[in-house]
């Protein structure tokens, strides 16, 4: 656990109960993900995942400053973002101060928008954003790079709000070979067919934010409900990953952190 000053649960029966908001509770979760025919040079490829932020001037600015500093500790070859940069027009220009300052990587940041972006004013995030050196993968691919060998990396717009375009995003790519992928929902799962995923990272649900004991999320916003609320699930030969997130709204989390995810690449067999 991230030591910052625990937030206040906003309505007194739920502090009756014992609760207490997880909103800065920030944690790092490690995950490796073994790839048998990964190119031998990307064995150990380090990528951090940031998603639904939701910069907002409410929410401190010591806690963004702490997701970047455990970010940037982690040492990632690649930073991933995976869109709800922030949920309103008048916090757009609170991005590079609070978000992008000091976060970078070797191979650089990459990252596509969520729903309250399109919301919000998707030019002007993206036009902050590649200001800063971000580039955006809007149904597009690139090939990450470790001397002669490639790992393509793809993104696919968000499937609500923006005009998702699976055949164009991984135009070109070898659908037996190894692959990465990034979106914003993972109900984007459902629309990708016949493509080969070693990782999709998604978030958009929040992990569910508020959750009960025994019961679980109240509510999950995806059409699969809680099976893709937050972790991995494999589905055919996509590999999917729903972040809990960092931000929230309204700041209310319950038995729900928000999450630094972090993944380490290896080549090797999944039986041994």
């Amino acid at each position: 656990m991230i030591p910052l000053r625990r937030a206040h649960v906003p309505f007194a029966w739920l502090r009756r109960l014992g609760a207490h908001n997880d909103v800065y509770d920030i944690e790092v979760t490690g995950h490796e993900i073994i790839i048998d025919d990964l190119p031998p040079a990307f064995d150990g490829y380090r990528i951090a995942f940031l998603t639904d932020t939701h910069v907002a001037s409410f929410m401190r600015r010591g806690f963004y400053r702490e997701v970047v500093k455990q970010v940037q500790r982690f040492a990632p070859d690649v930073i991933l973002l995976g869109g709800d940069f922030v949920s309103f027009t008048r916090h757009i220009k609170l991005l590079p101060e609070i978000l992008l300052d000091g976060l970078a990587a070797p191979d650089g940041l990459f990252a596509i928008l969520g729903n309250h972006d399109y919301w919000a004013g998707a030019d002007a995030i993206s036009g902050i954003l590649r200001a800063h050196g971000v580039r955006f993968l809007t149904n597009d691919a690139v090939m990450l790079a470790r001397g002669s060998a490639r790992l393509p990396l793809a993104g696919i717009d968000e499937i609500y709000r923006g005009t998702p375009d699976v055949a164009r995003a991984f135009a070109g790519l070898d659908p037996a070979k190894p692959c990465i992928a990034i979106s914003h929902h993972p109900d984007i799962v459902d629309m990708i067919h016949g493509q080969r995923i070693d990782l999709l990272l998604c978030g958009h649900t929040h992990g569910g934010q508020i959750r009960f004991p025994f019961f679980g999320s109240v509510v999950v916003p995806s059409r699969h409900e809680a099976e893709y609320a937050a972790g991995f699930q494999r589905i055919g030969a996509v590999l999917l990953y729903v972040s809990r997130g960092i931000g929230s709204i309204p700041p209310l989390r319950i038995l729900c952190r928000p999450e630094v995810a972090t993944f380490v690449l290896r080549r090797g067999n999944r039986s041994e």
